[in-house]
Formats: structure tokens, C-alpha cells, sequence
């Protein structure tokens, strides 16, 4: 009766052990980290269907992680301006980080630890972007030209023309990165406004229901902004300030 009880016992441990190397894994270290919070300063991610822009009329091949403004600006006292800095820098970042490791799936601490990388960098004044002093900023419209190529030589052209010289060009795109700007124009040095930079949070940190950015809180009240489009259109629920609008 012993021998029974033993050989019952070790059948029973033996398929305790069997079922928790078949149907159980270790946890990584990973499952043990705790946050410290960061998470709470990200808006949900933007399906690829939806990551679309009704005005420029394009999809965004890039999936940005914008922020909660509102939330980042009341726990850091920041204004609006370095909050943007902060997402804008994020995104480059984030991207990188991503292209290095294979686009394998970022984990919360790497998350966290690209977050406060560049929380730092705007803090010391290592901004994304930094907006032109001269008296005259020329934003041009790109998302217009894409896929077109006579609209393109028309904007090429635009950009080697005296107007140009009577102030500094500053790339504008609600679809595109700026390392995607860069790759367009890879000869021209120009600053860009792009679509990282958007928010659906104005500068008070109220939410509203699409995606914009303020001009006035990145350039001074005595510059000139001329915004140039080949449409007959301005985006004025996007861009918002004061400019005047040139069709070319």
C-alpha cells in the first residue's frame, strides 16, 4: 500500500512539472518594472487606416506618438512651446531608437528612458525646433506638391527665386516628419514645421477636436509671416496666427 502511495505521489508531481514547462513561461525582467508614470502624458496611438490629414489630403507613413499636452505642461510648468519640443524631440528619438534595435516592440522603461532623454534636451535648451529671427519667415506648403511632379518643379523654382531671398523659407507638412522633409530637400537648409509638431491641445492646454499648431507662441509679434500655397486654400484651422496667404 506504501509502494502505491509513493508511485501515486511521484505520477502526480511528475505531471505538475510536465504541465509547467509546457503551458508556463519565466517572466522577463521587464514584467517586473514599474512605471514611474510617464505613460499617463501619452494619447492613444492613431490606427494606420485613421493616420490620415484631411486638409494636406495625405496619409502619414510614420505612427506619431503625440502627447498630452495639458497634462505635460501642468506636472513639468512648461509652456506650450517647449511642450511641442518635447513631443517633436520624442518622436526623432523614438524612431532612431526603433531603426537601431530592428523595429522591435519598445518596452515601457525604454519608452520612459527616451522620455526623460529628451526632457533634458529641451530643458537645457537643446530644442527641435528652433524658429528664425529674421523679419520675414516664409512658410511654404509642401503635403501639396507630393506625388505631383509639375507642382514640385513649380515649388523648386519658387525656392531659387529673388522672392525667396527676401526672407528665410520654413518647410510647413501635416503629413510628413522632419527626417522625411530632409530626405525631399536633401540640398536645401531650411527649417521645417512638421507634423510631430502638430497637437490636438492649443497653448491655454484645452483640447480641441483636431489637429493645429499656434504660430505665435514660436515667432516674435514684429516678424512678417507669409504662408505660400499653389491652392487656393489656407489651412487657417491648422495654422493658427497672423500671416498673409500667397498663392504661387
Amino acid at each position: 500500500m506504501k509502494n502505491f502511495a509513493v508511485v501515486t505521489l511521484m505520477i502526480f508531481f511528475s505531471s505538475c512539472a510536465s504541465n509547467n514547462s509546457s503551458g508556463l513561461k519565466p517572466r522577463s525582467l521587464e514584467d517586473y518594472y514599474i512605471s514611474t508614470g510617464v505613460e499617463k502624458y501619452f494619447l492613444n496611438s492613431i490606427p494606420a487606416w485613421a493616420n490620415f490629414d484631411q486638409k494636406a489630403g495625405c496619409f502619414r507613413q510614420s505612427s506619431i506618438r503625440y502627447l498630452d499636452l495639458d497634462a505635460l505642461m501642468k506636472s513639468y510648468s512648461i509652456n506650450y512651446n517647449k511642450a511641442l519640443q518635447v513631443q517633436a524631440a520624442f518622436n526623432e528619438e523614438y524612431i532612431q531608437f526603433q531603426k537601431m534595435n530592428h523595429d522591435r516592440p519598445i518596452t515601457l522603461k525604454e519608452d520612459e528612458l527616451i522620455f526623460f532623454k529628451v526632457s533634458d534636451k529641451v530643458s537645457n535648451k537643446i530644442i527641435f525646433f528652433d524658429a528664425p529671427h529674421f523679419k520675414r519667415v516664409n512658410l511654404i506648403w509642401i503635403d501639396e506638391i507630393l506625388g505631383d511632379k509639375s507642382k514640385e518643379k513649380k515649388l523648386k523654382n519658387l525656392l531659387n527665386s529673388k522672392e525667396m531671398e527676401e526672407g528665410v523659407p520654413v518647410l510647413v507638412s501635416f503629413c510628413l516628419m522632419r527626417t522625411e522633409i530632409e530626405s525631399l530637400f536633401p540640398s536645401l537648409e531650411a527649417k521645417s514645421i512638421s507634423a510631430e509638431m502638430l497637437s490636438v491641445f492649443d497653448s491655454s492646454g484645452i483640447r480641441k477636436p483636431a489637429f493645429q499648431i499656434e504660430l505665435d507662441q514660436f515667432f516674435d509679434q514684429n516678424q512678417s509671416l507669409f504662408f505660400y500655397s499653389q491652392k487656393n486654400f489656407v489651412p487657417i484651422d491648422v495654422l493658427k496666427g497672423n500671416y498673409k496667404t500667397i498663392n504661387y
